[in-house]
Protein backbone atom coordinates (compact mmCIF):
# COMPACT_ATOMS: atom_id res chain seq x y z
CA UNK A 1 0.00 0.00 0.00
CA UNK A 2 1.53 3.39 -0.97
CA UNK A 3 2.19 5.87 1.78
CA UNK A 4 0.09 9.01 1.87
CA UNK A 5 2.03 12.23 1.27
CA UNK A 6 1.49 15.01 3.77
CA UNK A 7 1.02 18.02 1.47
CA UNK A 8 1.37 20.53 4.30
CA UNK A 9 4.79 19.16 5.30
CA UNK A 10 5.89 18.95 1.66
CA UNK A 11 4.87 22.57 1.04
CA UNK A 12 6.69 23.70 4.20
CA UNK A 13 9.92 21.96 3.16
CA UNK A 14 9.66 23.37 -0.36
CA UNK A 15 9.14 26.87 1.00
CA UNK A 16 12.18 26.54 3.27
CA UNK A 17 14.36 25.25 0.44
CA UNK A 18 13.32 28.03 -1.94
CA UNK A 19 13.87 30.76 0.64
CA UNK A 20 17.32 29.44 1.56
CA UNK A 21 18.22 29.17 -2.13
CA UNK A 22 17.14 32.77 -2.75
CA UNK A 23 19.15 33.92 0.27
CA UNK A 24 22.19 32.19 -1.18
CA UNK A 25 21.58 33.85 -4.57
CA UNK A 26 21.56 37.28 -2.90
CA UNK A 27 24.79 36.43 -1.08
CA UNK A 28 26.50 35.29 -4.28
CA UNK A 29 25.36 38.34 -6.26
CA UNK A 30 26.53 40.64 -3.43
CA UNK A 31 29.99 39.05 -3.37
CA UNK A 32 30.14 39.18 -7.18
CA UNK A 33 29.33 42.90 -7.21
CA UNK A 34 32.03 43.63 -4.62
CA UNK A 35 34.64 41.48 -6.37
CA UNK A 36 34.02 42.55 -10.00
CA UNK A 37 32.69 46.09 -9.32
CA UNK A 38 30.09 45.46 -11.99
CA UNK A 39 26.29 45.30 -12.04
CA UNK A 40 24.72 45.90 -15.46
CA UNK A 41 27.42 48.55 -15.93
CA UNK A 42 30.75 49.41 -14.36
CA UNK A 43 30.45 50.71 -10.78
CA UNK A 44 32.53 53.01 -8.63
CA UNK A 45 34.25 51.15 -5.78
CA UNK A 46 32.13 52.82 -3.06
CA UNK A 47 28.91 52.08 -4.91
CA UNK A 48 29.92 48.46 -5.48
CA UNK A 49 30.72 47.97 -1.79
CA UNK A 50 27.47 49.64 -0.72
CA UNK A 51 25.27 47.68 -3.14
CA UNK A 52 27.12 44.42 -2.49
CA UNK A 53 26.89 44.95 1.26
CA UNK A 54 23.16 45.60 1.12
CA UNK A 55 22.59 42.46 -0.96
CA UNK A 56 24.74 40.37 1.39
CA UNK A 57 22.87 41.68 4.43
CA UNK A 58 19.54 40.96 2.78
CA UNK A 59 20.65 37.42 1.92
CA UNK A 60 21.72 36.82 5.53
CA UNK A 61 18.40 38.25 6.73
CA UNK A 62 16.40 35.92 4.45
CA UNK A 63 18.33 32.87 5.64
CA UNK A 64 18.00 33.92 9.30
CA UNK A 65 14.25 34.50 8.87
CA UNK A 66 13.82 31.00 7.43
CA UNK A 67 15.84 29.55 10.30
CA UNK A 68 13.84 31.39 12.97
CA UNK A 69 10.49 30.48 11.37
CA UNK A 70 11.44 26.81 11.03
CA UNK A 71 12.09 26.60 14.79
CA UNK A 72 8.39 27.29 15.50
Amino acid sequence: MPQKIDNNKLWRLTKIALNVAMGMVYLIIGFFIIKKQWFISSLDITVSYALGGVLILYGVFRIYRVYSESKK
